[in-house]
């Protein structure tokens, strides 16, 4: 009789060693990397909403500049109609306007997804005459706000398109997580009845 009783104990024991590693194994992995992603999503949603605020003041910029060649192209002598500072501003933005094309660039080409070489990184400005060194700068400053902001865009939708796969996965762990825990669930009652 004791020898029945230490054979089913052992059974349970073993039973229930099983279903402790189909929950802790299973569930703690899903659970975590469920965690993961969610963190990886809030990531991305900080950064998608940076980038779009970025390219809103990339377009106004663009537009700033274009107003002041054009004024540039009219006063071919003079600079008094331009705000004071602003070309020493200029020369201020383009080197932080290269470091975030820079950083951009190999965010994309870390994730596998590194930018194809456009034709706006040697395309000419606008065709006309050189007028002043400033215009120069300025052609200079609008084809790097061009280049940032199809960065920026590219970099919106390959955010865009991760959300959308995280959400895809998340989901498919969900489903993953409520399966294992039926067939935990039927397991235990399958066991209880073997004792009953």
């Amino acid at each position: 009789h004791s020898a029945a009783g230490d054979a089913r104990r052992h059974q349970r024991g073993r039973a229930e060693h099983r279903r402790h590693t189909i929950t802790n194994g299973v569930d703690f992995s899903v659970l975590k990397h469920m965690k993961e992603l969610e963190q990886e999503k809030d990531f991305l949603l900080q950064g998608l909403e940076m980038v779009e605020r970025a390219r809103e003041w990339y377009h106004q910029h663009i537009q700033f500049m274009q107003e002041r060649q054009r004024l540039l192209g009219k006063n071919k002598s003079s600079t008094d109609f331009l705000p004071d500072g602003s070309q020493s501003h200029l020369g201020r933005l383009l080197p932080k306007l290269q470091e975030v094309n820079r950083c951009l660039s190999d965010l994309l080409s870390a994730v596998g997804k590194s930018a194809n070489p456009s034709s706006a990184l040697t395309r000419p400005g606008p065709a006309g005459p050189v007028v002043s060194p400033a215009s120069a700068g300025s052609q200079q400053a609008i084809s790097m706000l061009k280049e940032q902001n199809r960065l920026l865009t590219k970099e919106v939708t390959d955010k865009s398109e991760r959300i959308t796969q995280l959400e895809q996965e998340k989901s498919a762990l969900i489903k993953q997580l409520f399966e294992a825990r039926a067939l935990n669930n039927h397991e235990t009652s399958q066991l209880d009845s073997t004792f009953i």
